[in-house]
């Protein structure tokens, strides 16, 4: 399987020699799963880097099975060339039925390219561990817990989905932090990607944006367990071509998304 990880910014330099890059860390995070995981592997994963504010972006939609749309420090509203290119990018790709996942940022940019509508929250920041309730109908091959315990570190969020899309993560605090178009995009506010240390560091640097007590929660709800584990392997199922399924997975799939 090949997947394509759109990067659309670089880490803060003291983060860099630890953590690479928010791509680099998905590819970690899925080498991981990989590793832990009592099935047999199907395929080698391959990972095809594009730096979007550099403005690379895939040629043609098949040059991968599947692409990431990563986090960034940017707004989706944001004025910058390169948010304009890849929400063009985003559409046509949704025309194409083009597999995405898009995560934080990626999942903002993704609501608002299609329709939606994204702002910075007047209730300020969502961080650390926190426990969404899910949609009974999952958008992956397999339910869903009751709740989702993800990382998380964002201000802004969606505010109004497309009209094609479908929520399935949600709360009082951000209610669309999740949301799946047919059977092709699924995105995710929260971080399944990031670890507790990493997440540990960038929210220190902010510790004065943020503000307390929200910011002595968040890094307190650290020491929690995540569900990152489990949601990762559903996301690799979800990224996955289909001839790389198993039958059972494949069937689900098409009885869930259907």
């Amino acid at each position: 399987m090949r997947i394509g990880l759109l990067e659309t910014d670089v880490l803060y330099d003291d983060l860099i020699q630890d953590y690479g890059s928010y791509g680099l860390m998905f590819e970690r995070y899925f080498a991981a799963l990989q590793l832990s995981n009592t099935q047999p592997n199907h395929e080698d994963i391959e990972f095809v880097y594009y730096q979007v504010q550099q403005n690379e972006l895939p040629v043609f939609f098949d040059e991968c099975d599947a692409y990431i749309i990563t986090g960034s420090k940017a707004g989706a509203y944001e004025d910058h060339a390169w948010i304009e290119t890849l929400s063009k990018w985003i559409v046509e790709a949704d025309q194409a039925q083009t597999k995405i996942l898009g995560i934080c940022f990626g999942h903002q940019l993704i609501a608002q390219a299609l329709g939606g509508k994204v702002e910075m929250s007047d209730k300020g920041w969502g961080i650390g561990i926190r426990s969404l309730m899910t949609a009974p109908d999952s958008p992956f091959a397999q339910p869903l817990p009751k709740y989702l315990d993800l990382i998380y570190s964002h201000k802004d969020q969606v505010v109004a989905l497309p009209a094609e899309a479908r929520c399935f993560l949600s709360d009082d605090f951000c209610p669309y932090a999740g949301f799946v178009i047919k059977q092709h995009i699924v995105t995710l506010q929260g971080h399944p990607e990031f670890s507790p240390e990493y997440s540990e560091r960038l929210l220190s640097r902010r510790a004065e944006m943020i503000g307390e007590p929200t910011y002595s929660l968040g890094i307190n709800s650290l020491k929690q367990g995540t569900d990152a584990n489990f949601i990762g392997r559903l996301i690799l199922d979800f990224l996955r071509p289909v001839k790389y399924q198993t039958a059972d997975n494949e069937a689900e799939t098409s009885q869930v998304l259907n």
